[in-house]
């Protein structure tokens, strides 16, 4: 399978549970790949700080592949779970949403129902619960549409004037003249104050 179409499947059915993948027609050895990758990623998660090599060694040794299919599958374990070399907001989200957890469960024992209100109330800004859900406008399927250069002015409902190149060539011709020679120019000398200077006259200034 070509790996946008199993990232496409993966975003899908990666947390889905057997018996719905086998309802949507998902293969029984795609459904072992999802389990197989679900299982690094949330194993990644747990160990954000583990090299490739380390992942590589633990698919190989829990799941007995290849070493060019483990690869492959920490290639789209990074797609979905985001490069672990440059950042890890991916796993802290994943460790707050689980310490608000622990905190409920830990208040809820406790019959603190303060601290179970004020773990929900995090959960829930965390969250964004109370906000609408943003609204995909399909902005990035606009097609752009293709320009191409012309000189055919029908494209603009103009009317073509017929033999136009000819006709361009013989108004040069009639108006161009070996005899014509570039001219030279005089500056002229002014006085900006004397022609701008303002001239009162009785109560009022005047130009």
């Amino acid at each position: 399978m070509p790996v946008p179409a199993t990232i496409e499947v993966c975003e899908k059915y990666l947390f889905a549970d057997i018996n719905e993948m086998t309802a949507d027609g998902i293969p029984e050895l795609i459904q072992q790949r999802l389990i197989r990758l679900r299982d690094m990623y949330n194993f990644w998660l747990q160990f954000p700080r583990k090299k490739d090599l380390e992942i590589v060694s633990e698919l190989e040794r829990r799941y007995n592949v290849s070493k060019s299919t483990a690869y492959e599958d920490i290639r789209i374990i990074k797609r979905l779970l985001g490069d672990l070399a440059k950042t890890t907001k991916d796993y802290h989200r994943y460790k707050f949403c689980q310490m608000i957890d622990e905190t409920f469960e830990m208040a809820r024992r406790t019959k603190d129902s303060r601290a179970m209100g004020a773990a929900a109330n995090y959960y829930g800004k965390y969250t964004q619960l109370d906000k609408e859900d943003i609204l995909d406008k399909g902005y990035d399927k606009i097609v752009v549409q293709p320009f191409e250069p012309t000189d055919d002015p029908t494209v603009l409902g103009i009317k073509p004037i017929p033999n136009v190149r000819e006709k361009i060539k013989t108004k040069i011709q009639q108006y161009w003249s070996d005899d014509i020679e570039d001219v030279s120019f005089e500056e002229v000398e002014f006085n900006e104050e004397d022609i701008f200077k303002i001239k009162p006259q009785g109560n009022e200034a005047v130009l």
